[in-house]
């Protein structure tokens, strides 16, 4: 397998059309279909069905899209490598984090990068914190900054802050408006993100523990949804105090969970057996450090 193979599947797959990724290329179409071809057949696998409308994946494909990407990510980044001795930093960087981290920290991190670094090339990727940590681990990300992830050999956690975890609705609930006693929140409509998004685990954990019912009406994976859902009354949520832009803040109701407090750890993320660019390196730190001074950590 080569990697310009790889390449020759990443880009139809990403366009679902061979002819379309054979004029980005630059080569003929046919060229192109029998590389794609070598490739399955190397694979022992069909990776695409072909129909009248252009190409899809098989669910093998996909499977195997994930990876291609990851390993030319990783291709890319040894030969941006070779070429320090020219311009240590000039390459790309590929940075995730989650949404509620991402509003804070974007605009300002790109306007330190730009400057910094300005022959380098930056991609961001928003996502919650189970697949962007599958997305380090693969390669397919240079580092990430993410709440509570779990504990790998391959991947090195750096704790940069904490924050707690509100109740969020349309009106206060229980006697108190800055706090509320997590037992308040039984039976309560709660609109959460499926269960692989940090916060829900950690909320289920305490409420278990303490034999509170939790009442989980929605499952909404997008914290602007979410966000929307609850100012228009369909229930509550639970999020760290910066989740959600100030302007959205300011419309509702915001009580710090008590009783015990919730906590998440907001980390920093990078792979630990792949090498790292010395832009990659010096990103990781600059987007460490821009998060600290905003939220004052």
């Amino acid at each position: 397998m080569e990697i310009k193979q790889l390449r020759y599947f990443v880009k139809p797959a990403e366009l679902k059309s061979v002819g379309k990724a054979a004029d980005l290329l630059n080569i003929a179409q046919p060229t192109l279909s029998r590389q794609i071809q070598a490739l399955e057949l190397e694979l022992k696998a069909d990776l695409f069905a072909r129909d009248g409308r252009g190409v899809r994946l098989t669910p093998m494909g996909q499977r195997f899209l994930d990876h291609a990407r990851g390993m030319l990510h990783a291709a890319d980044s040894a030969v941006d490598a070779l070429r320090e001795g020219k311009s240590a930093y000039d390459g790309r960087v590929l940075f995730g984090l989650t949404p509620s981290l991402g509003f804070r920290l974007i605009r300002t991190f790109v306007d330190r990068f730009s400057r910094q670094f300005p022959k380098a090339s930056l991609s961001i990727v928003e996502g919650y914190s189970a697949p962007l940590s599958e997305q380090v681990l693969m390669g397919k990300i240079d580092f990430a900054i993410l709440l509570n992830p779990s504990a790998s050999p391959n991947l090195t956690v750096d704790p940069i802050t904490t924050e707690h975890l509100y109740l969020i609705g349309t009106k206060p609930v229980g006697p108190e408006q800055d706090d509320v006693r997590l037992e308040a929140l039984a039976g309560l409509p709660l609109i959460m993100p499926h269960t692989p998004h940090t916060i829900r685990p950690l909320l289920e954990y305490e409420a278990a523990r303490l034999g509170v019912g939790l009442n989980v009406v929605l499952e909404v994976d997008s914290v602007r949804a979410i966000s929307q859902l609850i100012e228009a009354g369909y229930g509550y949520t639970v999020m760290p105090m910066n989740a959600v832009r100030a302007n959205a803040r300011s419309r509702l109701s915001w009580q710090r969970i008590v009783a015990p407090a919730i906590m998440a750890t907001i980390c920093l993320l990078n792979p630990a057996r792949r090498p790292q660019t010395a832009l990659v390196a010096e990103a990781a730190a600059l987007a460490r450090s821009t998060l600290v001074e905003l939220i004052g950590a």
